[in-house]
């Protein structure tokens, strides 16, 4: 396949696109709660980001999540080869459902959103888990699964969230909005790392 960055083999580009991608999501999903009017990180998904009720921060956040579905997606095609094929299906999937996100945003079907919603989640938690398994070594692979259970932890919690219809939710007094961003930030802070992680592993860039 080829690659964008020949210097960095195609480990390395994998890398710099996830470290890529993450961040600009991140600073996208800030961006649009900043120019979101009364917006709650607490009360509100961040799925409200891109309703165009609001067009500024919708704008942003759905450009933001498409880039980054669109990075992870071309980073899990390279890793398939240079790594492991199943980390690589792991973020297309989960690239693939970003893009779901960007495309079918809150405004638009809610059924397609959700089920794009559920697979960034579960990819991108399991792709923590895998991670573990064929690319860090240990003690640093112990972390990682211990991260991996912290997001399965809270991933039950959000699931908990979406099909109950009880007033009395289960949101350990951080709000809807903080039950998933505790999600959400755990995968995009692991993204990070790993890009990060797999650029440090070029040993033969040119000086």
């Amino acid at each position: 396949m080829r690659v964008l960055f020949p210097q960095l083999q195609e480990k390395g580009t994998a890398g710099l696109l996830l470290f890529a991608g993450s961040l600009i999501l991140l600073f996208g999903m800030m961006l649009a709660g900043f120019t979101y009017p009364g917006y709650s990180m607490a009360d509100n998904y961040i799925s409200d980001l891109g309703n165009f009720s609001h067009p500024v921060p919708a704008v942003l956040f759905n450009a933001s999540i498409l880039v980054f579905g669109a990075m992870a997606v071309y980073a899990g095609l390279l890793l398939m080869t240079a790594l492991d094929k199943w980390l690589g299906i792991l973020l297309i999937l989960a690239g693939a459902g970003g893009i779901g996100i960007g495309i079918f945003n809150e405004g638009t079907i809610l059924a397609i959103h959700y089920v794009c919603a559920f697979t960034v989640f579960f990819c991108g938690g399991i792709a923590i888990y895998w991670s573990a398994r064929v690319l860090y070594t240990r003690p640093t692979s112990w972390i990682i699964l211990i991260l991996a259970g912290i997001v399965a932890l809270f991933f039950s919690f959000m699931v908990y969230n979406v099909v109950s219809s009880s007033p009395d939710k289960i949101l350990l007094g951080i709000g809807v909005g903080g039950m998933e961003r505790m999600v959400a930030f755990p995968t995009i802070f692991w993204a990070m790392a790993t890009g990060i992680y797999l650029v440090g592993q070029i040993t033969d860039l040119p000086p």
